[in-house]
């Protein structure tokens, strides 16, 4: 939680992040969750999820501590990947991603009817380039084919979706099983609904124009046909936009869309809940927050969940961020992934981290350096102040520990030494790594990082916190590392 200005010490409270297995068997996934909220699902009753309380969680659960979800893989990168079709495959590889979203078309692959199957919908060397590069692809499903519904709209509503999905003129639920039947074995065994379920007509962009009952059988269907081919697919959630919700007053759809889901108790629907930020760094651990209490309330508190981020570094957008402002937030939206308990992050593109004409931009630097630093984290821990956020990072070989400004005011982090002269590295975006050692102080010997503040963007936002500055070190052994912030010249423990 946020503390005030006299912040006493913050207790270290470690958050295990280490894979843990699960079972394959359809609705069984055993990961382990231990909620932290102080707001219990007693204390959140059903009906109460009007704006005003979504604010409420919002100021209450900024910032806290969240459960982990993990799952085994050899990949030490395998929680971050992309979105989009602008990286080549040298980009994919110089990334180190290990995981990428690809769009499957309905439209395209069934154009003129039912008997159709157009695999060439998806492009064949893709999935090969993703096989020999060691990435998984999750699948995103969407375009509705124009013969399926009565307004021949890419984002219609299919019909035949009350139907059974084994009855013939369920043609979604044919659909899918068509899907999981030819791609499960070539590696694809995620499947995402649709996008951005929760944007209405006259919303912004609307990949599903259905209301929230239809996309709740959209998705119910989608996950009985995908169990009758193969009962370990997981299937995803659309990514949810959030804010429409907000702007609108009303009801957060993640909320509306459990209820929905809960009247048919055929199993729980759903394996993974998506968030799309777009907004800045506090929006990021706003929304994380919001959606685990939604979740905890309608006892799905170990749901695993994904984060799709990005920020357009265009200073003319609504968000006037510059390129190495975006490319500050990458490594921010890498920390919360860790810290927040999220399972995996991709960065969203549009806007991406190539510019258009070709060039990659220090954002794409950022990311590859972040997998690069904690691609194989074992645990995050997150130690929240009014003025500034430090993660630190259990890699198994050693830790990392970031910090940055929330806002206006410069912060200095001191991170205690064994002894004077340790080797350290220190990375800032957009300048890269430097090596540093420990200097002589009272206790005895520590790093000190220089935490800039956060600048305004071209529209006078503070929508990115301040540059982040990322410290990684050796495992000390049995020394205890203590972590101060200094602001205005006053000490803050804050491990």
């Amino acid at each position: 939680m946020r503390r005030n200005d006299v912040c006493p010490m913050i207790e270290e409270r470690p958050h295990p992040l280490a894979p843990s297995p699960f079972e394959m068997e359809r609705g069984k996934k055993r990961l382990e969750h231990t909620p932290l909220s102080p707001l219990s699902p007693s204390k959140m009753e059903k009906g109460g999820w009007g704006i005003g309380a979504v604010f409420l969680i919002l100021t209450l659960l900024a910032g806290a501590i969240l459960p982990a979800h993990a799952q085994p893989d050899t990949r030490t990168a395998w929680r971050f990947g992309v979105t989009g079709t602008a990286y080549s495959p040298a980009d994919l590889r110089d990334l180190g991603v290990g995981w990428q979203r690809v769009t499957f078309e309905w439209a395209t692959f069934q154009p003129t009817g039912p008997d159709d199957f157009d695999t060439d919908a998806v492009d064949p060397a893709l999935l090969e380039s993703a096989q020999s590069g060691g990435r998984e692809i999750v699948g995103l499903i969407t375009g509705t084919p124009a013969w399926v519904s009565d307004s021949g709209e890419l984002h219609a509503v299919p019909t035949g979706l009350d139907l059974p999905p084994g009855d013939p003129a369920n043609v979604w639920a044919a659909f899918m099983r068509r899907l999981v039947t030819f791609y499960g074995p070539l590696g694809v065994r995620r499947w995402i609904i649709y996008d951005e379920p929760d944007v209405g007509i006259g919303e912004g962009r609307v990949s599903f124009a259905g209301n929230v009952d239809e996309y709740a059988q959209l998705v119910r269907a989608a996950d009985r046909a995908a169990a009758s081919v193969d009962p370990t697919v997981l299937i995803h959630l659309g990514a949810l936009n959030w804010w429409v919700d907000a702007a609108a007053g009303r009801e957060p759809y993640l909320a509306r869309l459990l209820d929905a889901l809960r009247v048919d108790s055929g199993g729980p629907g759903f394996d993974v809940v998506t968030l799309r930020v777009r907004t800045g760094t506090q929006a990021t651990w706003d929304m994380i927050a919001a959606a685990r209490a939604i979740l905890a309330a309608a006892n799905r508190g170990s749901t695993p969940v994904w984060l799709e981020a990005n920020i357009n570094p265009d200073p003319g957008a609504l968000l006037g961020v510059t390129p190495q402002q975006q490319a500050d937030y990458i490594v921010q939206a890498a920390a919360i992934t860790l810290a927040a308990g999220v399972e995996r992050l991709a960065i969203l593109d549009p806007p991406g981290l190539i510019g258009p004409d070709g060039t990659r931009l220090p954002a794409f630097d950022a990311y590859r350096n972040m997998i690069g630093l904690v691609g194989a984290a074992r645990s995050a821990t997150h130690y929240p102040h009014p003025a500034a956020d430090l993660v630190e990072i259990d890699t198994g070989g050693g830790w990392v520990y970031i910090l940055w400004a929330r806002d206006a005011l410069a912060v200095q982090g001191v991170i205690t030494s064994p002894g004077v002269d340790e080797a350290g590295r220190q990375y800032a975006p957009g300048t890269g790594f430097a090596a540093v050692r420990s200097l002589p102080e009272e206790w005895p010997a520590s790093f000190t990082v220089d935490a800039p503040a956060a600048t305004r963007d071209a529209n006078g936002y503070l929508t990115v916190a301040g540059s982040p500055r990322a410290l990684a070190l050796d495992d000390p052994g049995d020394f205890y590392r203590v972590v101060y912030l200094i602001i205005n010249g006053a000490y803050v423990r804050l491990r």
